[in-house]
């Protein structure tokens, strides 16, 4: 370390603090407080930002969520005039500390989203690409991976600031093989966030986006469902009736068992939408989604327990279950899903679900949740069904 400067020290040893700590090597703690001496007697922020949020992140890892929330805001604070007592300074350091303020911010997005405050990690992704924007930063990688979870949140939350953000960088990206998976998944949250203005059009545009640079048969499956789901809705029997099939067969070519989590999505939703022509390949589909038996990753354990997968999985099971004409079971589990969706704040999903209770139920309550957020998306397809269906009379 001696032909070092103190904040390139920093930066070494913080690397090697977060190398241990993935090694479950003790050693972690006592690097990363050498490495913090250094970063704060080099009088350089960048050094001060980097420690302090990889301090922050290896306390998240290990579940000390009190120290690494701490270690969130200590990030944060950091700033360059502040910090650089020395008058140590680097041209490339401005931009790197937003790049550290950046990664903090995404890091307090994700304990928002630990408490199910789904709209409080949105906000804190936005003021994590006011980071990147303010230095300039270009690490495709990780903005892409943020971005996926900006855009996975805008097409829920009624912040219309959230999805104009999010497509503005998406649009700024400069995609590559590498990002193809963010690519997919971005552009398909963003297709849903257009549906919901009512610009159909671009939402078609995004699907077909989403599903050309998917990595993978089974997300482009789910682009393929997405867009054959809209294109019901709209009216385009036809069309919807050719993705389908198309996702079928496609599907038929899957090595089920041998798929990451995230795409078994795929198999759940083609069960939910193939519901509504063919009850019995509907329950075929489920059948082999739910007895999947490959062990889980330690990467997809903290992401397994998100009750909005659970909302997701009522519904599907909801629409098997009612082609197969079980209507009590298939309303229970809509009911589950009701609950979550309202629980987490996702109000426009909550308001999906209630318009499926509303048909099946006829209860005015789910008319009037639906109602209430169709009212707010006028042109959405979501507003276009409701008006096709017979509301009851408020009861006096």
């Amino acid at each position: 370390m001696s032909v070092l400067t103190h904040d390139q020290a920093a930066e070494v040893l913080a690397i090697k603090a977060a190398a241990l700590c993935v090694l479950r090597d003790p050693s972690a703690e006592s690097v990363l407080l050498d490495a913090r001496v250094r970063a704060y007697s080099s009088g350089c922020a960048a050094a001060e930002g980097e420690v302090e949020f990889v301090g922050a992140l290896i306390a998240w890892t290990q579940g000390r969520v009190d120290i690494a929330l701490s270690g969130i805001e200590m990030a944060l604070a950091v700033r360059e005039g502040e910090a650089s007592w020395l008058r140590h300074s680097r041209p490339e350091a401005s931009a790197q500390l937003s790049y550290w303020r950046a990664r903090a911010y995404d890091l307090r997005g994700l304990s928002h989203a630990a408490r199910e405050d789904f709209a409080a990690q949105a906000v804190s992704l936005s003021l994590a690409f006011d980071e990147f924007a303010a230095g300039q930063v270009h690490d495709v990688q990780v903005q892409a991976a943020m971005l996926h979870n900006l855009a996975v949140l805008a097409k829920d939350v009624e912040d219309t600031a959230i999805a104009e953000n999010a497509r503005h960088w998406a649009e700024c990206i400069k995609w590559n093989r590498h990002t193809a998976f963010y690519e997919c998944q971005v552009f398909r949250s963003l297709a849903w966030c257009r549906a919901r203005s009512g610009d159909h059009l671009g939402a078609f545009r995004d699907f077909r986006r989403s599903a050309s640079v998917a990595p993978s048969i089974p997300f482009q499956i789910l682009a393929i469902l997405d867009r054959a789901f809209l294109a019901r809705e709209l009216g385009e029997v036809l069309t919807a009736s050719d993705d389908l099939d198309h996702a079928v067969k496609l599907a038929s070519r899957v090595d089920w068992e041998s798929v990451a989590g995230a795409e078994r999505a795929a198999l759940y939703s083609l069960a939910h939408q193939v519901a509504a022509s063919d009850a019995k390949q509907a329950r075929f589909l489920w059948n082999r989604f739910d007895g999947l038996t490959s062990a889980v990753s330690p990467l997809e354990i903290q992401v397994g327990s998100d009750r909005r997968l659970r909302a997701g999985h009522c519904s599907a099971h909801a629409a098997v279950l009612l082609a197969e004409g079980n209507k009590q079971r298939a309303t229970s589990l809509l009911i589950e899903g009701f609950q979550i969706w309202s629980e987490v704040g996702y109000a426009w999903r909550a308001a999906i679900v209630a318009l499926d209770l509303a048909e099946l139920t006829g209860e005015q309550r789910y008319f009037e949740t639906a109602a209430r957020e169709a009212a707010k998306q006028p042109h959405s397809w979501l507003a276009r069904r409701l008006a096709s269906l017979e509301v009851p009379a408020t009861a006096s």
